[in-house]
């Protein structure tokens, strides 16, 4: 039982460090974690590929969901949500949303992005195994009678 109360006990601490650049939001009726930092675009582009691949970044390459996003309030100045990168005048460009609409900057300006967003799962499956760890505690009185 120690062994579990250190696991969860690490999980948490774990998940807290990076606090200062992890929101809790909701979009439509689903949370999200998301992860952003301050740069250029070009400094998180590896960062963003692989996040997409992974399944961890659902406003990219979609200008309705980086609108979503964007504007339902998440409490964070000048959040971008990149959707789409271009080529403009020969310089690298990204589209982005943000709370004010719309832009398009060059990939070498500094921004806050966001850079990853997974979804919470519901509370339920963690409370659902508490009543499996009492009954394997009784089990467990049970075999030492």
């Amino acid at each position: 039982m120690r062994l579990i109360i250190t696991f969860i006990s690490l999980i948490f601490v774990t998940s807290t460090l990076d606090a200062q650049t992890t929101i809790r939001h909701t979009v439509g009726s689903q949370q999200y974690d998301i992860t952003y930092n301050t740069g250029t675009y070009d400094s998180f582009e590896s960062d963003i590929d692989t996040n997409y691949a992974a399944g961890n970044l659902p406003f990219w390459l979609n200008e309705v969901s980086a609108t979503s996003f964007a504007t339902s309030g998440h409490g964070v100045a000048g959040l971008r949500f990149a959707f789409s990168e271009s080529v403009f005048s020969g310089s690298d460009t990204v589209l982005y949303r943000d709370a004010n609409g719309q832009g398009q900057v060059l990939q070498s300006d500094s921004a806050t992005y966001a850079i990853k967003a997974v979804a919470v799962p519901a509370p339920l499956p963690i409370l659902g195994i508490l009543p499996v760890v009492g009954f394997l505690k009784r089990m467990r009185k049970r075999q030492r009678a």
